[in-house]
């Protein structure tokens, strides 16, 4: 049954894409944005903050579900605004709860994998500790914690996803935008990609056709206030990163190494074992992945 749908962040990289698969499904979509960090993709969109009470309130009334995308995403920017990153994120997460109560409506949170921190274990489970070390990720897990206690003690239904990295086409490459994307820019303009320290940090790359599927799933199958880990499961270097992207653009430049970030996760390798019996299985290989991507970041 199609629905009436609010994404907030709609004009950012995840948010477009969840917004086009909502369009084409048959949803009715309103797209709200404050356009501080949007990817550069067209799309309809009003033009407000989820720090407006009064504009969220009113469009929240209008619709079924609510995709709470909105975030001061930047782990570098928010050593550098950290009042904006809580007031954004922590701020606007509560009115966008506080008026999903209000009107009973369904609340789609989109968490992060920063808040666990570097990985303690081979792999990270839900039930990992929460170690966030930078001002983005205590800000996100307040807004997570705001969510579990709402849908547990406030009657708010809650689904929440802490999602892994995930990539590509409309990735900001700016100097806010992910590693991906600024490698890929460096490289086609003949410049090394610079590794913030040793280059043996890791992530786990999830392609956005698999973050949108997480999506579907969860709101049908995931239970309120229990988050679960979205990603693949596999753990990439950033210096293999750098390499792969290096061999797939034929080009002979070498990776550089820079001084490293402050209080940067190390490692992150998703247990996705609780999102596996929902139903959730990655689809698109790493490599696979990057092809397609570079793909369509040559054709913009």
């Amino acid at each position: 049954m199609n629905k009436k749908v609010l994404i907030t962040g709609a004009a950012g990289f995840i948010g477009h894409h969840l917004y086009n698969r909502l369009l084409q499904r048959g949803d009715k979509v309103i797209g709200l944005d404050n356009f501080d960090h949007p990817c550069g993709a067209e799309i309809e969109c009003i033009r407000g903050d989820v720090l407006y009470r009064t504009l969220i309130d009113e469009l929240v009334r209008k619709v079924d579900v609510v995709y709470h995308l909105a975030s001061q995403i930047h782990v570098d920017r928010s050593y550098k605004e950290p009042q904006l990153t809580f007031d954004v994120n922590v701020g606007g997460t509560e009115n966008v709860i506080k008026a999903c109560k209000e009107h009973g409506k369904q609340l789609v949170f989109a968490s992060t994998s920063e808040i666990y921190g570097t990985a303690q274990t081979d792999t990270i489970s839900e039930e990992h500790p929460l170690n966030p070390q930078s001002p983005y990720a205590k800000s996100k897990k307040e807004a997570e914690d705001l969510c579990i206690d709402y849908a547990r003690r406030g009657g708010v239904e809650v689904i929440i996803l802490r999602s892994f990295n995930t990539y590509g086409p409309f990735q900001n490459n700016n100097h806010y935008g992910a590693v991906i994307p600024i490698f890929i820019k460096r490289i086609l303009g003949r410049e090394s990609p610079e590794i913030f320290g040793s280059g043996l940090q890791t992530r786990d790359f999830m392609y956005i056709s698999d973050a949108l599927d997480a999506y579907d799933i969860a709101i049908q199958k995931a239970a309120s206030g229990e988050p679960v880990n979205f990603g693949t499961g596999i753990e990439t270097s950033i210096n293999d990163l750098a390499n792969i992207l290096l061999r797939l653009m034929g080009s002979n430049l070498d990776a550089i190494h820079v001084e490293p970030r402050p209080n940067e996760v190390m490692r992150l390798r998703a247990d996705i074992s609780k999102a596996r019996t929902l139903g959730f299985e990655p689809k698109v290989t790493f490599e696979d992945g990057l092809i397609r991507y570079l793909t369509r970041f040559k054709t913009r």
